[in-house]
């Protein structure tokens, strides 16, 4: 800060101050205050202008450094520590890799030097800087897990693309010979029960399992893990006992498991394994090979679920509500156009506000689930079991008359009433009120057919329950 110019600013300054107090006292005190400022402003502008025009005056210190900036740098010259030698960069150590003609190579030395029994051993050879070639053991070693390039590109490459479940096994069977040579092998997957394991494919030359196994027959099942036994042990006992078609050599199986959810069993049976393989190195591809394919089908899996929820009732297990309003569109829609009835029936359990008084709600959801579990049986097969409201259920019977929508509603009021479910102690029973309409007759379009059938399902429970009541009002114009 240039302290000359702050006090040349300061005494016009202070100047003006005594001026104003000299003033008569008859001028206004705040018009004072406005000269006062002004003078200030415009001394300050003044000391301003004057700072700015004295800061563009170069310095010799500035000066100075612009030419200490633009003089040109003296140049150098790279003197080496040895003189008269040329030293050589040496390559930056890489990943160890070696051709097929090498490593024969290395193999062929490696038995020459073996065979070389009784005679007198060479001058070891003088240690260099260059890295040591592995023995064949060693490669021999690191070529233990190698999978067959093509095949196994082609089956990862269809579970990435989330193909369907039957194109993957079909990979999955071309390649398993390839992975596991001499092998052969089944898959056992779980059908529409736990109780079984039942065989997706088989491969190779013999014959090592039953087309259909208990999950308790395979030890892998149990422990969770790939199961290896060596036939040849005399120590060998338990483990798989699925396997008894050919005990030789030696198994393996392996579960096929994803998201804590088990699906099946891959079970390998090989007489003899091939040169340079062990059961380690087995034991690791088969390990690959099943969280690979278990990561798929939990996968697969997981899409059905949702699917399937979407569509469907959780507790009853019935389509619901809104599948059961775009299946009644879609058949509407046909029957317009084939000219065709549609019949609906509404039922309701007639006992069950006495069973949520007396057992709880629990007992509302068994009663309704065991309805849900026999209605299928009752009706056709193109005919839809649908979930109304929390304790109403209904059919859509597509291409039903009048007669054949009775018939089916009086087979499930009857069969009903004959049931008993054994709930504890307890007993549980009930009737059914049901009601029946139908489109053309009672209704022009679904939503007309679903407000009769309601209807008429009240009108069953106000003439006393357990029957069957019809609609029968006319479709308005």
């Amino acid at each position: 800060m240039n302290w000359t110019l702050y006090f040349a600013w300061l005494a016009p300054f202070l100047g003006g101050v005594l001026g104003l107090y000299f003033i008569p006292q008859s001028m206004n005190l705040s018009l004072q205050f406005t000269l006062l400022g002004a003078w200030g402003a415009i001394l300050g502008f003044i000391l301003v202008y004057i700072a700015s025009r004295s800061s563009k005056k170069p310095s010799a210190d500035a000066g100075d450094f612009d030419a200490a900036i633009t003089r040109k740098r003296p140049e150098t010259e790279l003197i080496p520590v040895v003189n008269g030698v040329q030293q050589k960069a040496e390559p930056t150590p890489t990943a160890f890799r070696l051709s097929t003609k090498e490593l024969e190579q290395a193999i062929q030395s490696k038995t020459t030097e073996q065979g070389a029994a009784g005679q007198a051993a060479p001058a070891p050879a003088p240690k260099t800087s260059e890295p040591e070639t592995p023995d064949a053991g060693a490669l021999n070693a690191a070529s233990k897990l190698i999978f067959p390039v093509d095949s196994w590109n082609d089956f990862c490459r269809g579970i990435l693309k989330n193909r369907p479940f039957h194109e993957i096994v079909i990979k999955l069977s071309e390649c398993l010979p390839e992975l596991f040579r001499g092998s052969s092998g089944i898959l056992y997957m779980y059908s529409d029960n736990q109780a079984e394991l039942h065989q997706v494919f088989a491969f190779g030359e013999h014959s090592v399992g039953d087309p259909a196994i208990s999950p308790n027959e395979c030890a892998s099942f149990n422990l969770a893990e790939i199961v290896v036994a060596d036939y040849a042990s005399p120590s060998l006992s338990g483990g798989c006992t699925h396997l008894h078609h050919r005990p030789i050599g030696y198994s393996f199986c392996a579960p096929i498991e994803g998201l804590e959810e088990h699906f099946g069993i891959l079970t390998l049976q090989v007489d003899k394994l091939p040169a340079g393989e062990t059961t380690d190195s087995w034991k690791a591809k088969l390990s690959i090979v099943a969280a690979t394919f278990g990561l798929f089908v939990a996968n697969q899996s997981l899409q059905i679920k949702f699917q399937t929820h979407s569509i469907r009732d959780t507790l009853t297990g019935l389509f619901n509500r809104r599948y059961m309003e775009e299946s009644l569109q879609r058949e509407v829609a046909a029957a317009s156009r084939h000219q065709t009835p549609i019949g609906m029936i509404m039922l309701h359990a007639d006992s069950l506000p006495y069973l949520r008084d007396t057992h709880g709600p629990h007992a509302v959801e068994q009663m309704l689930w065991e309805l849900s579990q026999r209605l299928p049986r009752y009706i056709r097969y193109e005919d839809i079991p649908c979930r109304y409201d929390n304790d109403t259920l209904c059919v859509i019977l597509p291409g039903a008359d009048f007669e054949i929508t009775r018939e089916r509603a009086e087979k499930i009021r009857h069969e009903i009433e004959n049931l008993q479910i054994a709930y504890g102690n307890a007993i549980l029973e009930t009737t059914l009120s049901l009601g029946v309409a139908m489109l053309p007759q009672n209704a022009k379009n679904g939503r007309d057919l679903i407000e009769q059938a309601w209807q008429a399902l009240l009108d069953a429970e106000a003439e006393g329950k357990n029957r069957v009541h019809t609609a029968t009002a006319t479709p308005a114009e």
